[in-house]
């Protein structure tokens, strides 16, 4: 059983987004003993060791107002790089605007040493093994759910994470954690999972391992494709992961005990200069795509959140078509990459349809090459940061003859957008911004 002690001002710096948006950040302390898994000889899960000490943090964003909150929370386990939230920079705007709360788990060793970098105050806190950070999940979400926080209304408890902690959330469904987190009436503690921007086929990060040293599934395995839960279960990928994750790739499923979606969205990079983390970003041979991703992100959430609490079940759609054979078709540098198929203007064709595919000003390209990078494939990074080529002045007006003609047309898909339930009001407003500013 863990303990957690608290609340306090935490050190670590807090988006201004949330103070401005009347919102109180807490840190809590929790600490106990959590379990390392492994696999057998026939790649079972079983118990590698038990009862590992650990102490380490939560940080709380809530509505100082509890009028505002709406009882739905987001649980996060923050990134192993600098102990970042790699979820809340996509979903923020929509956490914030809907009155969700949000808990972020410090759960890596690597994370805990860049928090612990940057205030002593963290010296005592302690996580051995970057495995233990599924149990701690499990543990801290049953937690929460038996005992609540000071001040958290808590309702419905939902996960999500990106790129690497995507991925965690592959390896806490398949691996057994999500059903060791229980409420106390025996339900799930956590009731859906958006898993952002994470392939299950891709070899080098699909899945990570339940302990330090352990070996990872082989391609093929079936943890590397999501099964059917108790929990509805939503993935949503830019192009760039559909690259590599053909083989990871199920059908979607509307049953009781298999609640799935695949979300594949065209044009969509792991990393855009749309992302709000595009700071930290390195410079580019090509010019950075300007695709707004994080506005799918919070639509997504909706979309779990009305299936798992309303059993109102998403839209599906189409998938992204990966080629064979097609070796000198533009592709990512991972070996297990797969080109995709696009239209005239080089766009890939299918997944989920928005404004900047079906009424384009631009090709849109989920890899770019690192200044000083080299020749050839992008380097990893590069691999990650989605281009884009703008279309020049006399093809925009041989495809669309004026600039008024144009967002006539961009404003019918968003309109078709608002209508499927892909975006709301605000964030269909959002789209039609991007397309005020285009002028040819």
């Amino acid at each position: 059983m863990i303990q957690v002690e608290g609340p306090r001002e935490p050190k670590t710096a807090s988006p201004r987004a949330v103070a401005r948006s009347g919102y109180l950040e807490e840190e809590y302390l929790v600490s106990g003993t959590a379990d390392l898994y492994g696999y057998d000889d026939a790649w079972e899960t079983v118990l590698f060791r038990s009862d590992v000490p650990f102490t380490t943090r939560l940080l709380v964003r809530r509505p100082a107002d509890d009028a505002v909150a709406s009882g739905d929370v987001l649980l996060e386990p923050l990134h192993p790089s600098m102990d970042m939230a790699s979820a809340w920079p996509r979903l923020g705007q929509a956490l914030l605007k809907a009155g969700w709360s949000w808990i972020g788990v410090t759960q890596h060793p690597m994370g805990l040493a860049a928090t612990q970098a940057s205030d002593p105050q963290y010296a005592d806190l302690n996580v051995p093994d970057a495995g233990l950070g599924f149990d701690i999940l499990s543990q801290v979400a049953t937690w929460v759910r038996a005992h609540g926080l000071p001040g958290l209304r808590l309702d419905h408890l939902f996960m999500s994470g990106a790129s690497h902690t995507g991925t965690f959330q592959r390896v806490f469904l398949a691996d057994g954690f999500h059903q060791r987190a229980r409420r106390p009436d025996g339900g799930p503690a956590v009731e859906g999972y958006l898993i952002q921007i994470s392939s299950g086929a891709f070899m080098l990060g699909g899945y990570h391992q339940l302990h330090e040293g352990a070996s990872v599934p082989p391609a093929g395995d079936r943890r590397r494709v999501i099964g059917p839960l108790d929990v509805p279960v939503i993935e949503l990928l830019s192009e760039g992961e559909a690259e590599t994750n053909r083989d990871a790739r199920r059908a979607d499923s509307d049953e009781p005990g298999d609640r799935y979606r695949l979300y594949e969205v065209p044009g969509a990079a792991h990393m855009s200069r749309r992302d709000p983390l595009s700071h930290a970003l390195p410079e580019t041979v090509e010019e950075a795509s300007d695709f707004p991703m994080p506005i799918l992100a919070g639509a997504a959430l909706r979309h779990l959140r009305r299936w798992a609490v309303d059993g109102v079940a998403p839209p599906h759609a189409d998938r992204l078509t990966n080629l064979s054979g097609e070796e000198n078709a533009p592709r990512g540098g991972r070996g297990e990459a797969r080109p995709l198929l696009r239209d005239e203007h080089a766009n890939a064709l299918g997944g989920v349809r928005t404004p900047e595919l079906d009424v384009p000003i631009a090709s849109y390209y989920p890899h770019s090459t690192l200044i000083g990078g080299g020749e050839g494939r992008p380097g990893f990074q590069g691999d990650l940061m989605g281009s884009m080529t703008r279309f020049s002045q006399e093809k925009l007006r041989s495809l669309y003859g004026s600039s008024e003609h144009y967002r006539r047309e961009y404003d019918a898909s968003v309109s078709r957008l608002a209508d499927e339930g892909w975006i709301d009001e605000a964030e269909a407003a959002e789209w039609r911004a991007r397309a005020a500013q285009v002028s040819f």
